[in-house]
């Protein structure tokens, strides 16, 4: 493996953005893939910050985010933002969004159809009065088979990668308004419109008005429509994939659970924090269930071994006094504001960089907000500033190289 090399490990959200961002500046990139983490829970909203704070809050996507988001061919950034429906009732703010939702903010003052639905989670007439007085419930047959009115989300939604199914929907919706009573000009839909694509503008297209779900619970479709974005554009960026858990990180190096050693000229560690299982929460008490601790350690750890200390709020942990440890009650929401366990991670420098040769991305990193965007962005900066280290020190090596080879006469 060359010293143009660039090793990432995760393939979540932030592991993406830095794997692309290191290939577009010039690296080789290996991209190792534990398998399943927290990006598969994302609901389709792209935030910075999370939405109920991002009152005044910029919401432009710089240009190097905003090049590799394209490469994903999944998300749109709308001039303004997006106003997106949940099915939690709330029509909320977004900087972005999945292209499976349907954003409203096009569509103010306008009739907005919720289409009646027997599936777990969706009462359209109560959404309907929770969204506000522009929505109004739709009878349209959504269900054709017996068992989709409790088939999980992400099922539901993968019937309508089939061409043909999704017709047969569009005519149902195009009966729909056309026996409705009033003026309809946008449907909104529970999960349902794709996995390994978003099928909303094609539903759109055949139907003649917008078309899109709502938001839902974590774990739906969008977190699998954003793993088939994903390994289409690291497929294009000539990414080599490699299927395996990290278990020992060090600059330079990447030890694999099946007994590979990778070695690199930068690593990128994006494995999530507490959600993703990047970190762990393992306070003194956890060493033995029923008696004083033996010794006292930081509430914290990562799950793979690496040169790296955790901090929060700018500052590294430090051992507590006690061997009891610290009062979890002390470290989580709702019992105090700016709660550690929203802030624990690696403290780093802007472009990621924690130690040689080693930069943090994603939720990985202290103090950073938890959500999409936030992670997208630090793997653009991560990755990008791993390839630049990787490229120049093979340029380097080369010189060196060049320079200790003898003359030939």
């Amino acid at each position: 493996m060359t010293t143009a090399t660039v090793i990432v490990v995760g393939a979540g959200v932030a592991g993406t953005a830095a794997a692309l961002a290191a290939s577009r500046a010039g690296a080789r990139v290996v991209l190792v893939d534990g398998g399943t983490g927290a990006s598969t829970l994302a609901t389709g909203a792209l935030d910075f910050v999370p939405w109920y704070a991002a009152a005044g809050q910029p919401w432009r996507v710089p240009a190097d985010v905003a090049a590799l988001l394209a490469s994903l061919d999944a998300y749109v950034v709308p001039d303004g933002g997006a106003m997106l429906p949940t099915t939690a009732g709330v029509v909320r703010a977004a900087v972005g969004h999945e292209g499976a939702l349907l954003d409203v903010r096009p569509l103010a003052g306008k009739r907005v159809a919720v289409v009646r639905c027997e599936r777990p989670g969706w009462d359209a007439d109560a959404l309907a009065r929770a969204w506000g007085e522009a929505y109004v419930p739709l009878d349209a047959t959504l269900l054709r088979q017996v068992d989709e009115r409790l088939a999980p989300d992400a099922d539901f939604a993968a019937r309508h990668d089939d061409p043909a199914r999704l017709e047969w929907l569009a005519a149902r919706l195009r009966d729909a308004l056309s026996r409705a009573g009033s003026r309809v000009d946008a449907i909104v839909l529970p999960a349902s419109l794709g996995v390994e694509r978003a099928r909303a503008a094609e539903l759109t297209r055949r139907v003649g008005v917008p078309c899109g779900e709502a938001i839902g619970l974590p774990g739906g479709p969008s977190g699998l429509r954003f793993e088939r974005a994903r390994d289409r554009a690291v497929e294009a960026a000539g990414v080599r994939r490699v299927s395996a858990r990290a278990i020992r990180v060090e600059p330079g190096r990447v030890a694999t659970d099946d007994g590979a050693a990778l070695d690199a000229a930068a690593v990128v560690l994006a494995t999530g924090g507490l959600l993703g299982g990047g970190i762990e929460y393992a306070s003194s008490e956890s060493i033995l269930a029923a008696a004083l601790p033996p010794f006292a350690r930081v509430p914290f750890q990562l799950t793979i071994e690496v040169p790296l200390a955790l901090g929060a709020h700018g500052q590294p942990f430090h051992v507590p006094g006690s061997l009891a440890g610290i009062p979890p009650e002390s470290l989580a929401w709702p019992f105090v504001r700016d709660a550690t366990m929203d802030a624990v991670g690696v403290i780093a420098a802007a472009d990621g960089r924690a130690a040689e040769r080693l930069f943090i991305a994603g939720d990985l990193l202290a103090d950073a907000p938890r959500t999409w965007l936030q992670a997208f962005s630090s793997g653009v900066r991560a990755g990008a500033a791993a390839a630049r280290e990787a490229v120049t020190a093979s340029a380097s090596r080369s010189e060196a190289s060049g320079a200790a080879s003898p003359s030939r006469p």
